[in-house]
């Protein structure tokens, strides 16, 4: 079946997501970017809203044997060069937009929503994450760090 975007001016077909996309949650919140990986099981733990707090700022279930090796960093995302990416975006409080400003590339980020995007980074090197929507008084401080690299940094 072929997916259409229906909000250009002539339907153009959005391309299907690689089978081989490295995947990456992404989880805005006043004023950081939650950058989250499946650890070595390739699988991404369950999250719950009321298991929010300042020591577990995704709601992490650790009792879910998946989530026991996720890893989750702050402001910075670490993706490889040429592999095609599928990004999860959430928010944890108010409305985000998760920007690559020399990518391009911008998606909202809604809370009690998972949106998602995928591209390929095209070369390395160290890009700015910002947020593109007003989100509070911190939000000229909203910035994270995305680093492409080769797969033998890795």
């Amino acid at each position: 079946m072929e997916r259409t975007c229906t909000g250009c001016h002539r339907p153009r077909p959005i391309s299907p997501r690689s089978a081989n996309a490295f995947e990456v949650e992404v989880t805005g919140q006043q004023f950081a970017w939650h950058v989250r990986y499946p650890g070595a099981d390739g699988r991404f733990g369950r999250t719950d809203a009321r298991l929010i707090s300042d020591e577990n700022p995704i709601g992490l279930d650790l009792s879910d044997p998946a989530a026991q090796d996720d890893i989750v960093l702050i402001n910075v995302m670490h993706l490889l060069v040429g592999r095609p990416t599928m990004i999860y975006l959430r928010s944890r409080d108010v409305l985000h937009s998760f920007f690559l400003p020399p990518m391009r590339i911008k998606m909202d980020c809604v809370p009690g929503y998972t949106t998602r995007m995928w591209f390929t980074p095209q070369r390395k090197g160290n890009y700015e994450i910002a947020c593109a929507e007003l989100c509070g008084m911190g939000h000229y401080n909203m910035k994270g760090l995305l680093v492409v690299e080769d797969e033998s940094v890795v």
